[in-house]
């Protein structure tokens, strides 16, 4: 049997292969420049030089106290029980055992600051970090009060806590375990446009921590000391002021959860650890699709911020809601650290503060914070930035207006105080003019289209004001607007006028690269104060960031906290005792970031993490597919290749056939 190709077919063949070959291309090419070489590896030495050795101490009560701050005039705390029974001022085994160590510098962040953002410069192992949560104690060495897992309730707990606080708040909602608070959307139900409500001055503003999650999950030994210091350090170390909840997206949508009690109930617990069964609220698919009808995708990769808008919308008895993933880690107290970010943010004034959300603060180049503030001012030439009195054309924005019409009669005062509507943990970037991320021009609605300016913060993590969310929940559900998942909160907030911040948390290298280059990839090339593109005045502009594909060699591998990283995981590895005991230097054994005593101990610095993959069960619909396009380019090559092949041969065949048919015809 001979396969005839038409000439359609021929065409189509070499389109695919053109096609294929382009996308491989695109993904291997070579670079304009050379490689960057990384600096040598950091040992970080037992002793420095011939001084006298490190010395581990105690961290002061400065460094480790839970303090009231600014709620302390309306609101004395107080203290919780404790998942022993005890409260935290009476139980030490339930509080973290925090260190200094003497004779040994902190090591530095390749960007942000510790002193910036108010985080203490404590020392922890890991035993110490998560010991109290039942980490190790099934070991002879466990030094700790065991405590009685299988029979620990957290949303019990944190209810408790709730009660016992109750006066400080303006609605002591507590939790209502397996409760079905979201539904489907009636036909025709009215969804209101939000309006900002003015903070009650006499009480405190409450916080959703929102961890997510999803139908097969694998809950490692891991995980539940890390969920369990989550809420032991911000739900009852705070009084209540936070409450710790997992959202659960059920892939199944054949277990029903909306239609029976039950149905739900027996999703609960077989999809989460007993002891957080109360904390659990699950979605689905059938949810989204119901309240936001007009999106076209409802799948993590670009809406997964359509679930915090229903929790928003059905858990209304919060200010603020951090969402945050399951493989974050916090190597100090999680409390504090979620705090000095909110307490930092606040204090951020609104001018300019869209145009600040894209630099990588680095002190050795940039000097105080102070300092970056008033070059990215003269930058602007003392104007208000993007974030002064700017209009889409698809709604009315709902954020306050400026004090003073002109700008440059606000000396940065205009919303110092306020909270931040949105905190990204990450700058973000301005998406007009990213060259290779693959979704900087994926939008819904928008009657400007891609020309709308739109900001992209990744990870799709942060903290969230309820404003925010509902302005969201309306324009998707209502007018049918949207934006990819790392773009959606940034952008609405920007939109709406609403204040965005990106706190200079500490982030590490490893590979560590030269500095100054770093600066000139991650902020772009020149002083601040010469950013002055024509669209993107006084912002960061580095090549790493607005073309990702040429860095991904620095980016993918060397940041402590950066969505492809492995940098985090090895962190973690050898904070946990998983590397062996070589030399301490980065590229073998302990990284430079950590610091190991001479009894084989090992210490970790104050920071946030992220990814640290306990388990190999990573979600279907996570943002992290862009590897697939390149697999996707190269089994469409080979699939045009073998065509093209195939067709070569043929005619190939044919006209040898045809010659020898001839001749024997003749």
């Amino acid at each position: 049997m001979i396969i005839k190709f038409g000439a359609r077919a021929r065409a189509l063949i070499f389109v695919l292969l053109f096609l294929s070959l382009l996308l491989v291309l695109a993904h291997f090419r070579r670079r304009d420049e050379p490689r960057l070489e990384p600096l040598d590896s950091v040992t970080v030495p037992v002793a420095p030089g011939n001084g006298p050795l490190p010395s581990v101490k105690p961290a002061p009560d400065s460094a480790t106290n839970i303090t009231d701050k600014q709620w302390s005039s309306v609101w004395s705390r107080v203290p919780c029980v404790g998942l022993r029974g005890l409260n935290f001022d009476e139980e030490n085994d339930d509080t973290l055992r925090e260190s200094v160590i003497e004779g040994l510098d902190y090591p530095s962040p390749f960007v942000g600051s510790h002193d910036t953002v108010g985080l203490s410069q404590t020392w922890m192992t890991a035993a110490a970090r998560y010991g109290p949560y039942g980490w190790g104690d099934d070991q002879a060495a466990y030094d700790g009060k065991k405590a009685p897992w299988n029979e620990t309730d957290w949303a019990k707990l944190q209810n408790q806590c709730i009660y016992y606080n109750a006066h400080g708040f303006h609605d002591a909602a507590i939790i209502q375990p397996f409760a079905r608070r979201f539904r489907m959307r009636e036909p025709g139900e009215e969804i209101k446009s939000p309006v900002i409500e003015p903070q009650a001055a006499n009480y405190v503003p409450r916080t959703a921590i929102v961890l997510r999650a999803w139908e097969g999950y694998n809950y490692t030994a891991e995980d539940l000391v890390n969920l369990r210091a989550t809420v032991a350090e911000t739900a009852l170390r705070f009084g209540g002021e936070y409450t710790v909840y997992i959202l659960v997206h059920v892939k199944d949508t054949g277990r029903n959860i909306f239609s029976s009690d039950e149905n739900y109930r027996r999703a609960v617990e077989d999809l989460v650890p007993p002891e957080f069964w109360g904390m659990a609220v699950l979605f689905d698919e059938t949810l989204l699709q119901s309240w936001y009808p007009e999106i076209k995708t409802h799948g993590a990769t670009y809406q997964i911020m359509q679930p915090l808008q229903l929790f928003a919308h059905f858990y209304p008895k919060f200010d603020f809601y951090w969402q945050l993933e399951l493989d974050v880690r916090f190597t100090g107290h999680a409390g504090r650290y979620l705090t000095a970010l909110s307490d930092f943010a606040r204090e951020q004034p609104r001018k300019q503060a869209i145009e600040r959300s894209t630099w990588y603060y680095m002190p050795e180049f940039h000097g105080g914070y102070s300092d970056l503030l008033a070059a990215v001012n003269a930058s602007l030439e003392g104007k208000g930035g993007l974030g002064w009195g700017m209009r889409i054309q698809d709604f009315e924005p709902i954020g306050p207006k400026p004090p003073v019409e002109d700008p440059l009669d606000d000396n940065f005062e205009w919303g110092v105080g306020d909270e931040a509507d949105f905190i990204a943990l990450t700058p973000c970037a301005y998406m007009p003019s990213l060259e290779h991320w693959v979704w900087r021009n994926w939008q819904q609605g928008l009657k400007a289209g891609t020309k709308t300016p739109g900001w992209m913060c990744q990870p799709a993590m942060g903290r969230a004001s309820r404003t925010l969310l509902l302005a969201v929940h309306h324009a998707q559900a209502v007018q049918g607007l949207a934006m990819h998942s790392e773009a959606t909160l940034s952008s609405f907030a920007l939109w709406h006028g609403l204040k965005l911040v990106v706190p200079p948390q500490p982030i590490y290298q490893d590979p560590q690269w030269p500095h100054d280059k770093m600066n000139e990839l991650f902020n772009g090339p020149g002083a601040i104060e010469t950013h002055r593109m024509q669209g993107m005045e006084g912002m960061a502009r580095g090549d790493v960031i607005y073309r990702q594909t040429d860095y991904e060699y620095i980016t993918t591998t060397s940041a402590s906290f950066w969505y492809t990283s492995d940098f985090p995981n090895r962190i973690y590895d050898a904070w946990l005792g998983r590397v062996g005991s070589q030399d301490g230097s980065s590229s073998r054994g302990v990284p430079y970031v950590l610091w190991r005593s001479g009894d084989g101990k090992v210490y970790a610095p104050n920071m946030m993490l992220h990814p640290v993959k306990t388990n190999q069960n990573r979600p279907l619909d996570s943002s992290g597919d862009s590897p697939w396009l390149v697999i996707a380019g190269v089994a469409v090559s080979l699939l045009g290749l073998s065509a093209a092949g195939f067709w070569w041969w043929k005619r190939s065949s044919r006209s040898r056939y045809s010659a020898l048919r001839t001749e024997e015809v003749g």
